[in-house]
């Protein structure tokens, strides 16, 4: 493909199941969303010309609560689309709604925009309109529903309907971009409309539009990468067999596994595009070795610093002395932010270790909690105390993990009581917090499994300091004097000896100087690093390298 800029009429369409702008949009459920919202952002302050297309999700499920007992459930959030300040899309001076085939019904998809610059709108498409039967007004009402049948619906809706909204709107895209497997279905729209346009026949077409789709994986981790029966994936193919001369079994071939035995979001995705990404090196070589027969890049993700750095410590960054007071000034308003969520106080001169992600078991958040004993001895030593805080949602159908996160509340509310505390429905408003005004952003996952990972050059742009399990981003730093790194194979005891023995003392050493003079040079070389992981960096790379 040739190297022609993005245009207004020729965009670059970005699309993902879930966006992460603000708190209060409902729109996101974690890290994908994240990366979605900071990708829209960056392509808006570099002047980029990129649409989004994403799914107008009601907010189902969508806020943490914490019984007092420590268990999870989940209440709705409150929000109007209207008064949350989406437009409208309009087309021949009428609201535009877009038509998509589900089964043997029409589902029709009212759409919606957010403006966020003059290069950038994120396109958002919802099931709740009066063309649509009471039972299809919810489909798009959850982010992730449960349920195989209602996973799809929603997929074919992202994909087809964001084709289509983008064509009956005069946009053609330069190229469209899916991040993860959920928005592939795409591909039998861009199909229709080749062979409608072109007189093309179906592996003509099929060639053409896969030169238009380039695909991004996330993970992986299984519950990442969907997979579906032939039987139910069949009933929802049948209206679009036609494409393929009513081969149905053809239309769904570049997404079935060699023995026909389930239908893969992955490979379907990997087939219907040029080429593929993956999100740090590490993931890139491991999706390789999974699917090596595919043209991989290694594009590491990144963050909107506008959004996750404060201008404060950045301003500061330059004078040691300054940049502790600023640091400090961030300590207390997490302090504050902290009281308001749990109703208790702490005192923002100690040191603050965050852990702060999805409670998942790769992410192992019980490693923190191994051996509670010590752990206790280290967080409760004399003149040198320590906080620990927990933040992360359990997927609303994971029991196993609503059951871990109960263990660890009781643990930290039982004997680590005044120096541990669980900080409920963690948000981006907490994670701007938690990253800015923690001093150690704890990170252990199993490896090989978390793919990138961003909370923590979220913390690195603040000069919170990391101490790692050096996978996914941070397999690509040089840690010495900006860091410290886990053992993943005895992580506890490693966790446990470094705090103990280099952490915990750094933190409370004081020299000439009212402040620790080589802890904040390490948050001087951490703002430096940090900007490795710049997303005008990312957003270049998907331009030269996967874009192209």
């Amino acid at each position: 493909m040739s190297a022609l800029p993005a245009t207004a009429a020729h965009p670059i369409a970005y699309l993902c199941a879930e966006f992460g702008l603000e708190s209060d949009l409902p729109f996101y459920a974690g890290g994908l969303g994240i990366l979605a919202g900071d990708t829209l952002k960056q392509a808006a302050d570099d002047h980029v010309h990129m649409v989004g297309i994403g799914l107008l999700y009601r907010g189902i499920g969508s806020i943490q609560n914490i019984t007092a007992e420590g268990m999870q459930y989940e209440s709705n959030a409150k929000f109007d689309p209207v008064e949350a300040g989406l437009d409208h899309v309009y087309h021949d001076e009428q609201p535009l709604f877009i038509p998509v085939k589900i089964a043997a019904n029409n589902i029709w998809l009212r759409c919606w925009k957010k403006v966020i610059s003059a290069t950038v709108t994120l396109y958002l498409l919802d099931t709740e309109t009066e063309q649509n039967q009471l039972h299809e007004r919810s489909i798009t009402h959850e982010l992730y529903a449960g349920s195989h049948e209602l996973q799809l619906k929603q997929q074919l809706l992202l994909g087809i309907g964001g084709a289509k909204l983008l064509d009956k709107l005069g946009i053609t895209p330069r190229v469209y971009h899916l991040n993860e497997g959920r928005p592939s279905f795409l591909i039998w729209e861009l199909i229709r409309q080749l062979k409608e346009r072109q007189g093309l026949a179906y592996h003509a077409a099929w060639r053409l539009a896969k030169e238009k789709i380039v695909y991004t994986n996330h993970t992986l981790v299984n519950a990442g990468n969907n997979t579906y029966s032939p039987h139910l994936i069949r009933a929802f193919a049948q209206p679009y067999a036609e494409l393929a001369d009513d081969n149905v079994d053809l239309l769904l071939f570049s997404g079935m596994s060699s023995k026909n035995e389930y239908f893969s979001n992955t490979i379907f995705s990997l087939n219907s595009s040029r080429k593929a990404s993956g999100v740090s090196a590490i993931h890139t070589e491991l999706s390789r070795k999974m699917w090596p027969e595919y043209h991989w890049s290694a594009i590491t993700n990144a963050v909107h610093f506008g959004t996750w750095q404060s201008a404060a410590v950045a301003a500061a960054q330059g004078n040691p002395k300054t940049l502790w007071q600023a640091h400090l000034e961030e300590k207390e308003q997490l302090r504050a932010m902290v009281q308001n969520r749990t109703g208790y106080n702490y005192d923002p001169s100690w040191l603050v270790i965050s852990w702060a992600r999805r409670i998942a078991g790769y992410k192992r958040v019980n490693a923190l909690f191994a051996d509670i004993r010590r752990l206790k001895s280290i967080l409760t030593k004399i003149n040198q105390p320590v906080l620990l805080l927990v933040a992360g949602k359990a997927h609303v159908q994971d029991q196993s993990g609503k059951e871990l996160l109960q263990q660890i509340i009781q643990t930290m509310q039982g004997e680590l009581s005044g120096h541990a505390l669980f900080v409920p429905n963690y948000n981006i408003e907490l994670a701007q917090h938690l990253t800015r005004g923690s001093d150690l952003w704890l990170n252990t996952p199993e490896m090989g499994k978390e793919a990138c990972g961003t909370s923590g050059m979220k913390a690195l742009a603040n000069g919170v300091i990391n101490f790692t399990v050096t996978d996914g981003w941070a397999a690509e730093l040089d840690w010495n004097g900006v860091g410290w790194t886990l053992d993943s194979e005895r992580v506890s005891e490693s966790l446990y000896e470094t705090l103990e023995q280099k952490i915990i003392p750094e933190f409370y050493r004081r020299n000439t100087q009212i402040y620790p003079e080589n802890w904040v040079a390490m948050m001087q070389q951490s703002i430096l690093a940090a900007r490795t992981f710049d997303a005008g960096r990312m957003l270049q790379e998907y331009q030269t390298t996967l874009y192209q």
